[in-house]
Parts: structure tokens; sequence; C-alpha cells
């Protein structure tokens, strides 16, 4: 047995090694102290920003618990929690987002945060086509925001705007859409947001007037006019009906069935049909029927136009004819305007009628001395031989509307024409032009499929109305203004009203 005196002492390294265990189960067992000294609810907050920012949303949702345990009185909570509605909903938890949103509204309501982590939650419904909940956390949004604290005024406007555009467009309630649209305050919108507010703008002031409204069976629609409070909608074959703007109710009348002019003078209604000329007498409510004097078939009337020369009606295959003492008499110089006539409007500041024709393009009609030419005569670049449409503007331009080759603007002072096509600039939707109006703050053109062009009166810039804007149906056959309401006559889905006074979009 060997002698104690003898025995071995440990290396020099051995003996580092153990001071170096004993030191590190000292500094082990201290760890939590020292490092929850190092930590701060800043440094915590900012590691969870950079965990979400990197896509690591779990361990910020970590991150942000731990700093709750061992802060729970921090100011900084409430950035917390905004931190965790974004991890929430980054990993599709809606209901602890919602959670966390509570805790927000609770603790800070009105505050920044608390604004931010609303308006997150309606965006995340937004994008799953949850529209009751998405509109329902807009709502929220806007009822807590306070100015200056929640955020800016923008901030607000955002979310009323697609608070208003889920009301109408995805839920069908106009009427709170209107009421969400009117409490924006006008902010400068993003581009985006810019375009779909100008949309609502439009589509949230329009009704329909449908053809049950009317009485009628026909939504296809062929002629307007206002007279007075009532508004004369006739169809292509189903009839016409006398509508109430105030009372909102309709007379209809079957009869005539083929309407495609209507004209209002003092003691009656004109209605050029198909199949003759028939009118409406005002004070015995009863109707009547001018008879072809030739005998032969009745009159294919396409319009009927009151001026202050008197009446006049244009047919397709008996020409122009003019109510005289006598009765109806055919007015023409030498082979014009033709036998095939579209449209009539008075230039009264130059005292001309303007006759539109189907073969032979505009024909101008002198009253003084009842001479006619054409307008192809006095601009030869104008070619176009299907007119549909004459709208003579108060600036005295004239308007054609043409069959096919777009709408054309003439000058009448300088002798210049100028041409609108589809493709050729922003100003038309169409090429087939078939109705026009002017009003106190536009020019509207209603085409064959591509809906109505608008010309501006105050600044000249043209837009487009359609389908989404609130336009029933994109073939608007007639147009017709009262103050401040536009109303357009459409195929296929009656009659669309617009107030345009109540239009941020036009100027």
């Amino acid at each position: 047995m060997a002698r104690r005196g003898h025995e071995r002492l440990p290396a020099p390294g051995w003996r580092l090694a153990l001071i170096a265990a004993a030191l590190l189960g000292i500094l082990s067992a201290r760890a939590p102290a020292v490092f929850g000294q190092a930590e701060s609810a800043q440094s915590l907050l900012n590691t969870a920003r950079v965990q979400l920012a990197s896509g690591d949303a779990q361990g910020a949702l970590e991150t942000l618990r731990r700093m709750r345990g061992r802060f729970p009185d921090s100011a900084l909570l409430a950035d917390a929690d905004t931190l965790n509605v974004q991890g929430s909903l980054a990993l599709s938890d809606v209901y602890k987002a919602r959670y966390f949103v509570q805790r927000l509204t609770d603790s800070a309501p009105g505050s920044r945060a608390a604004f931010s982590a609303v308006v997150a939650v309606a965006r995340y419904y937004y994008d799953s086509h949850e529209w009751l909940a998405s509109l329902d956390y807009f709502s929220k949004a806007v009822d807590l925001f306070q100015e200056n604290r929640s955020g800016t005024r923008l901030d607000r406007d955002l979310a009323l705007l697609h608070a208003a555009e889920l009301s109408a467009y995805r839920l069908g309630n106009n009427a709170q859409a209107r009421s969400l649209l009117a409490k924006i305050s006008g902010s400068s919108f993003p581009p985006a947001e810019t375009a779909l507010y100008r949309q609502m703008r439009v589509r949230l002031l329009w009704s329909i007037i449908t053809a049950q409204d009317l009485g009628l069976k026909d939504a296809n629609v062929s002629c307007l006019k206002v007279d007075g409070d009532d508004l004369w909608v006739g169809t292509w074959n189903g009839g016409l009906s006398r509508y109430s703007l105030s009372a909102g109710s309709s007379d209809p009348f079957l009869l005539p069935p083929y309407s495609r002019s209507i004209e209002a003078a003092d003691r009656r209604v004109w209605v050029g049909t198909a199949e003759g000329l028939s009118w409406y007498g005002k004070g015995t409510a009863r109707w009547g029927t001018d008879a072809d004097p030739a005998g032969g078939n009745p009159w294919n009337v396409k319009v009927v136009r009151s001026t202050a020369s008197g009446l006049y009606i244009g047919t397709l295959g008996d020409g122009l004819l003019k109510l005289g003492d006598g009765g109806w008499a055919p007015v023409e110089d030498g082979s014009l305007p033709g036998r095939f006539i579209t449209c009539i409007s008075e230039d009264p500041a130059r005292g001309r009628i303007l006759i539109g024709t189907m073969n032979i393009g505009l024909v101008i009609l002198d009253l003084k001395t009842g001479q006619m030419n054409t307008l192809a005569e006095l601009v030869p670049s104008f070619t176009t031989e299907n007119i549909t449409t004459i709208l003579p503007a108060r600036d005295g331009r004239i308007w054609i509307g043409t069959y096919g080759e777009g709408l054309a603007v003439w000058s009448p002072e300088s002798g210049q024409v100028r041409q609108y096509t589809q493709g050729n600039g922003p100003e038309v939707a169409d090429n087939w032009i078939l109705s026009s109006c002017e009003t106190d703050r536009a020019l509207y053109f209603g085409s064959f499929g591509g809906g109505v062009s608008v010309l501006s009166r105050v600044d000249g810039s043209w837009r487009h109305i359609g389908i989404r804007d609130g336009l029933a149906a994109l073939d608007v056959s007639a147009i017709a203004w009262r103050a401040p309401r536009v109303f357009f006559g459409t195929l296929g889905g009656a009659v669309s009203v617009y107030d345009e006074d109540e239009d941020g979009a036009l100027p």
C-alpha cells in the first residue's frame, strides 16, 4: 500500500479547470439575474420588431410574451400589443389578433396603436373576403379615431372610404355607403384610393327607374323627354310611360307601342312611332293620331322636334315635314334633305335647323332663305353619312354623333371639324354614338356598347361612365336632363338616374 506522503498532487492545469468549473456553476446560478439586469422592455420590443420583419412571426410573439412577463407595467405594452396583432395576423390567427385589439382599445382608446391595430384586422378580413367582419372593423376604426392622437385625417378618411366601398359594392347598402362617404373630409388620397373615391362618388349618386317602376314590360328605352315634373319614357316595343319625378309614380300607356321620339309642347305631348305620329292631350288626357295626308302607309317617324320656327318630324322614307295651318307639309330644297331623317336640332343663334340623315350626312336649313346645303359641302373633309344625334352647345360648337365613325365637333365660325374616335384618344369609349345632352356642368354622349362619354364644361376634361359607376347598361339610346339629375335611357336597363351636382369627380 502506497504511503500517504507519496500521494501525487493534481497537475496545475487540472486545478485551473476545477476553478473554472466552479465559477461557471456560480455564474450559471446567477445568470437570470445578470441577464435580467441587461434586458429592457425597449430591447425586447426591438427584437420582436426585427423578428417580425424577417418573417419570424412566431419568434416575435414569444419575445413579446417574455416582455409582458418581465415588464408588466411598461409604457411600451401598447406598442407590443400592436406587434402582437401583426404577428397573429401573419400566422392567420385572427382570433388572437382580435384579443390583442381588444386589449389595446381597453387600455389605450384613441391611440395610434389602437387605431392601426383595428385597421389591420379590417384589412385582414377584407383580403379574406369576409365583408361583414371587415366593415365592422373599419367602422370601429372610424368610431375610435381621435384627431391628432389616432393619426392624420387621411388615416380616418381611408377607413371611411373602405367602409363605404364595402357597404356599396359588397353588401349593396347604398344608403349606408352615402352616409360614410359624406363624412370624408376631402384629403388627398394615394392614386389607387383616389380612383376608388371618384368611382364611389359617382356610384352612390345613381338610382334606377326600372321597367316595373314605369309599369311597362319592356326595359329597352328608345326616347326620353322631361316636361316639368313628368319624365316621359318611350320603349322600343312596350309602349311608353309618364313618370312623376316628385311622387315616383307612373302612368303607363301600352299604345302607341313603338315609340321613337317624344316632344312636349304647350298643349300636347307628341310621340313619333314606327307606325305614325301620335299625341297626348294634356288637358283632355286623351290620345290622338295624325294621319299621313297621302293616305298610304303610316309614317315611320324617327324624330319629332319643336323649334322656334315650328314643329318638325323626320321620317324614315318620307323625308322632313313641318306642321302648318293646313297640316303637315314636306320641307325640301331640291333633293335635300333626303328621305331618311334621323335627328333634328335647332341652332337658334344662327337661324338654322340642323338635320341628321341616314345617308347624306348633316343637312343645314337656313330659316331665312329656306335653302339647304350639307356640311360636307362646307367642310369637304367631313364625309360621314349616317348621323345619329346633333347637339348645338352653348359655346357655339356643334357636336355630331355618328353611327360607326365616332363623335365630331364642328366650329362654324372657323369652319373646322374635329373627329374623336375610339382608340385615337381618351375622349370617346365607342364609335357608335346614339344620344347627347348638355347640362350646366357637362356634355354627355351615349353610345351603343361603350356607356357614356362626359366632357366637363368647366375644365374640358373627359371621363367615361360605365356599369361600375352606376349605369344600368352600356347601350345608352337617350339622355334627358332636369337639374340636378341626368336621365340615361338604356337598352335592357330602363332608366339610370344620376345627380351630377353632388358628384365630386365632376368639376
